[in-house]
C-alpha cells in the first residue's frame, strides 16, 4: 500500500514537472530549454527538416532556438519565399526578435507566430517599427509578457500594418489601458480580429 501511494506521488510529481499549453510543450529536464544553443549547422539542419516543399511554410514549435537561432533564421537565403513562419516555444527573447524584424531575407511573411517565446514590451516594439514585416496579415504574441507598455506602442503603429487583418495578444498582462489603446487602434486599421482575453477579448470589426 506505502509502495503504491509513494509511485503514485512520483508520477503525479512527473507530471507536474510537464507544462503544456496548446501547441507548447515544456520539460524541465529539457537540455535545449534550460541553456544549450545550436550550432548553426543545428538550427540550419532543423529548419530545413520543417520546411515545406515548396519553402513558404516553415513550423518548428518547440525547437527551443533561442535568440541566436533566430540570428541564424533571419540571414538564411533559402527562405527568402517563406509567407508562414510559426516559431512558438522557442524562447528567442526581445534580442531574436530583432533579428526577424530587421532581416532582409523575411519580407514576404504573411503569417508570424511567435507565442510563448519572453519576447517582453522590447520585443513588441521591434516589431512595431519594422519595415520589413508590413506584408503580415496574421500576427501571434500570445503568452510573450507584454504589459501595457507595449501595447500601447504597438497600438500607435497599428495603422501602418495595413494588410493585417489579425492580431492575437491574449495570455499576457495587459490591462485596461493597453486594451484600449488596441481597441481604438483597431478601428483605423483593416484589423478585423482582435484577440486580447483568454475568453471574452475576441473583438471582430464588422
Amino acid at each position: 500500500m506505502i509502495v503504491a501511494q509513494v509511485a503514485s506521488e512520483m508520477y503525479n510529481s512527473a507530471i507536474a514537472k510537464k507544462i503544456t499549453w496548446g501547441s507548447k510543450m515544456h520539460y524541465e529536464g529539457n537540455k535545449e530549454a534550460k541553456g544549450y544553443t545550436k550550432s548553426i549547422s543545428e538550427t540550419e539542419q532543423l529548419v530545413r527538416a520543417n520546411l515545406s516543399k515548396d519553402a513558404r511554410t516553415l513550423d518548428i514549435t518547440a525547437g527551443y532556438i533561442k535568440e541566436y537561432g533566430a540570428k541564424d533564421i533571419s540571414k538564411f537565403e533559402f527562405l527568402k519565399d517563406l509567407t508562414s513562419l510559426n516559431m512558438g516555444t522557442n524562447l528567442i527573447g526581445h534580442q531574436g526578435v530583432k533579428f526577424l524584424a530587421q532581416s532582409k531575407v523575411l519580407v514576404n511573411l504573411t503569417s508570424l507566430n511567435l507565442f510563448y517565446n519572453q519576447i517582453g514590451n522590447e520585443g513588441v516594439k521591434y516589431i512595431a517599427v519594422s519595415d520589413n514585416l508590413l506584408s503580415l496579415q496574421n500576427l501571434n504574441l500570445t503568452d510573450n509578457d507584454i504589459t501595457d507598455e507595449g501595447a500601447v506602442f504597438l497600438a500607435k503603429f497599428l495603422p501602418l500594418f495595413t494588410n493585417l487583418t489579425r492580431l492575437d495578444i491574449r495570455y499576457n498582462k495587459i490591462k485596461e489601458q493597453g486594451k484600449e489603446a488596441l481597441c481604438t487602434a483597431q478601428e483605423k486599421t483593416n484589423l478585423k480580429h482582435l484577440l486580447l482575453d483568454k475568453v471574452e477579448g475576441f473583438q471582430v470589426k464588422a
